[in-house]
């Protein structure tokens, strides 16, 4: 094999091609390539991020529906046993009043019982006065 000027040359213009090649169409485009990785990868930790944030509002708003799960149940029992309560206490009062309204209602008939007696003691007198006046004469 025989090394000439022309296989120099061929060398020389083969170096300067991929010289230029490298300055005018590989830089360029390895920048590029470099710039979309970049972008990419930005873009992949901006999603992870937003990930991981919906993710903890997510756990945040669960725990608020639990605790507000948790607080309705205590005000309903509290309402419930304030109710019982109540219901309690108007039941007893109503009970006494009853109770106090019917010793008053029998006190009252005992009196009224005592009076019709002493009113026919006294018809019954004056009935037998009269019944002795006119067989007497």
């Amino acid at each position: 094999m025989e090394f000439n000027a022309t296989f120099l040359v061929s060398i020389i213009s083969f170096l300067v091609f991929v010289f230029l090649m490298n300055k005018i169409f590989y830089a360029p485009l390895e920048k590029i390539i470099t710039e979309r990785e970049k972008l990419v990868d930005d873009t992949l930790n901006a999603a992870k991020n937003s990930r991981d944030t919906a993710s903890g509002l997510l756990k945040e708003r669960e725990n608020k529906l639990s605790k507000a799960h948790d607080d309705s149940k205590k005000i309903i029992a509290d309402s419930v046993e304030n109710a019982n309560l109540k219901s309690k206490e108007l039941t007893q009062k109503a009970k006494s009043d009853s109770v106090d309204e019917i010793n008053r209602q029998k006190t009252a008939l005992g009196n009224q019982n005592e009076a019709v007696k002493n009113q026919l003691d006294n018809t019954a007198k004056e009935l037998a006065e009269v019944i002795t006046s006119k067989i007497i004469g």
